[in-house]
């Protein structure tokens, strides 16, 4: 049984519940018994994972250990986290819980060596990108490929679109420049002109919030919340298909 460390943030979590409950369905499923089981766990007082790693904040990782060890007794014997940037800890998490954890970036780092892209433009939170998480993932299992970040004023963007997925403006009019779906949607346009004549280059949304709010079905745009979701996916051995 999978237990999903959740919360962060809370649309993110329950968007990934209804990406894998279509996947199983898409597959085949007609039956609740075809779905796995999963305990999801909205941890929504432990701190800000970026703001920690920003050294604006405190740390996060002993209350996601204590939600961890409340998933094992619960009887999960895997666990993942919605959140790109948590997994800054996902060693000392899988150390002192006791399980092992779906690592969201190696797998991502994993899915972008298997579509053979020799760039990657990374759209994530400030402390993912502070501590180059992507970077030590596409070490291990992407080395051919290259990491490249938006610049200083596209990443404010990434940070607002982050933010504003949380908040009220998710419903803001289409095209309000609060909106972050229209957000990210310029910012993916003005990514794809400006790396358009570099070949075998593709862009991650490497926060799982992103999917809240924008999701792009083109070859070249991988998701992050939605390789979680094929992770849990093919772990799941009931469904019809």
């Amino acid at each position: 049984m999978i237990g999903v460390i959740g919360g962060n943030g809370v649309a993110a979590t329950n968007r990934l519940a209804q990406l894998v409950e279509e996947k199983v369905v898409n597959a085949g499923a007609f039956r609740d018994a075809h779905h796995p089981e999963m305990i999801i766990w909205q941890a929504t007082k432990v701190p800000s994972r970026s703001m920690y790693l920003e050294g604006r904040g405190p740390s996060f990782i002993e209350d996601y250990v204590r939600t961890g060890k409340q998933l094992k007794t619960c009887g999960c014997t895997e666990l993942c986290m919605c959140c790109n940037t948590a997994h800054y800890a996902i060693e000392e998490l899988t150390e002192k819980i006791g399980l092992p954890f779906i690592n969201i970036i190696d797998e991502v780092a994993k899915r972008t060596s298997m579509q053979g892209f020799k760039n990657a433009i990374i759209m994530c939170s400030d402390g993912c990108r502070l501590t180059k998480l992507y970077e030590k993932s596409f070490a291990k299992y992407a080395p051919d490929t290259a990491i490249i970040y938006p610049t200083e004023e596209e990443q404010r963007l990434v940070t607002r679109g982050i933010c504003n997925a949380k908040n009220i403006h998710r419903y803001d009019a289409a095209d309000s420049i609060e909106n972050p779906h229209h957000i990210f949607a310029e910012l993916v346009a003005t990514l794809r002109k400006r790396y358009s004549g570099i070949d075998k280059t593709c862009i991650i949304g490497g926060c799982t919030d992103i999917n809240n709010v924008y999701f792009d079905n083109k070859s070249d745009y991988i998701d992050s919340l939605e390789v979680l979701a094929d992770e849990i996916f093919k772990r799941n051995k009931e469904y019809v298909g």
